[in-house]
């Protein structure tokens, strides 16, 4: 028989039924062990594969903190095994560690029902998974003390390359800062729409009261407000980029990278009353994502004045008063929201993420009309993909120059991002 420390096994198959007499409905716990092994396996978004359902806000939760603690509770599962396993036997010994070393589930649903969860990934699982969350239990202040003496990207669960860089970018202090903020579980944030105040129980956001913060345990889609698109979901970290596009009502708008549809919705509501000459193109190249960005447009009322577009951004065409570009990219400014973007970072892919970024920005910026405005706006604090794309283009592109650019680094209380806005010279 194969050693299941060392065998990857079978793909995940959350089909399979729990041992025991009838039917099983998966658990939240094997849920989440499932979407882990996914994503290890073939790095599925992991929030695709849980299941909906009442389990799937506690299994949101798991995957969040295994994710966001991976590399610390992979060594304190290390200290605990001969040779860590792979597959859905090593997702269940995270999301067993992510409760009793992060969300401090008790101890006996912890260990118990992760226990439960891992039945179904073959012979032997069970009573492994049980040995090793048993001797993590046992060990764990020993452990915990011994954590505070390791390398710095154990400790603050980042890929040591991306560790390295912030430190010389940032300093040692600020690029802890950062990592420390981005370890923390996001609060969901929304955004009211004119005329709309916001919905019952949500409290203003304490960096901006023009967002509010959603109440812990509460979905977006049960508040008050939200079929009728009353508000949308977004961090106040983005608001500069909508700030500096000062979108006026007559003017012909491009969003060129628009889903999942919140700053689209927006700029919709800015354009009001929509008088003659008033347009807006809202494009997304992913037509899956272009789904979830009508449907953003259907709730709060829009689909019927803008114009949705599937297409890549470096084939657009027309002209433009005003041009967003939100950009695809590495997403450092919101590893707390995508804490499996971390784990995927490396430096080819920076450099991908940002010769992509070249060349729709390059081909937008073509559908500038002589004077307009065009802000290029990221969720990463790299400097390739932020000052350095803009000053890139500014040097080859000597019709354009730069009104204002915003860093915002990640706090405990909001995300990171980048916005500058470029001006088109009025006879270019």
């Amino acid at each position: 028989m194969a050693d299941p420390l060392t065998q990857p096994g079978p793909p995940p198959d959350r089909g399979r039924p729990a041992p025991g007499p009838g039917p099983r409905r998966p658990s939240a716990r094997r849920d989440a062990i499932f979407a882990l092994a996914l994503w290890m396996a073939r790095g599925d978004h992991p929030t695709r594969a849980l299941a909906e359902g009442p389990g799937r806000a506690f299994a949101l939760e798991l995957v969040g903190a295994a994710l966001r603690h991976k590399a610390s509770l992979e060594w304190a599962l290390g200290r605990c095994v001969k040779r860590m396993p792979q597959g859905e036997l090593r997702a269940a010994l995270l999301v067993g560690a992510a409760q009793l070393l992060v969300l401090r589930v008790p101890d006996h649903a912890a260990i118990s029902e992760t226990v439960q969860a891992a039945k179904p990934i073959g012979k032997g699982a069970a009573g492994f998974v049980n040995a090793v969350l048993r001797r993590l239990q046992r060990g764990r202040e020993a452990f915990a003390a011994e954590l505070a003496r390791q390398p710095a990207p154990v400790r603050l669960n980042l890929p040591r390359p991306l560790w390295e860089r912030w430190r010389g970018q940032f300093g040692e202090a600020r690029a802890r800062a950062v990592a420390e903020a981005l370890a923390a579980p996001p609060r969901t944030v929304l955004r009211p729409l004119p005329p709309f105040g916001p919905p019952a129980g949500c409290a203003p956001h304490p960096d901006d009261p023009a967002f509010f913060l959603v109440p812990n345990g509460v979905r977006v889609e049960a508040l008050e407000g939200f079929a009728e698109g009353r508000f949308v979901v977004q961090d106040p970290a983005t608001r500069h980029a909508l700030d500096l596009l000062d979108v006026r009502p007559g003017q012909r708008v491009l969003d060129a990278c628009a889903a999942p549809g919140g700053k689209t919705a927006q700029i919709a509501a800015r354009l009001a009353p929509w008088p003659v000459g008033t347009r807006l193109v809202a494009n997304e190249p992913d037509p899956v994502r272009a789904e979830t960005l009508r449907d953003t447009l259907r709730r709060c009322g829009f689909l019927g004045r803008v114009e949705v577009s599937v297409r890549p951004a470096q084939e657009l065409d027309g002209a433009f008063d005003r041009i967003l570009l939100d950009v695809p990219c590495s997403n450092t400014g919101v590893f707390g929201r995508r804490p499996d973007a971390r784990w995927a970072w490396t430096p080819r892919r920076l450099a991908r993420a940002a010769a992509l970024q070249r060349a729709i920005l390059g081909a937008c910026a073509r559908l500038l009309a002589p004077g307009g405005i065009l802000v290029y706006s990221t969720c990463s604090v790299e400097p390739e993909e932020d000052g350095l794309q803009v000053r890139d283009f500014l040097a080859a592109n000597p019709g354009f120059a730069l009104l204002d650019s915003r860093l915002t680094l990640p706090t405990p209380t909001h995300d990171g991002s980048f916005a500058a806005a470029l001006r088109a010279a009025p006879g270019r």
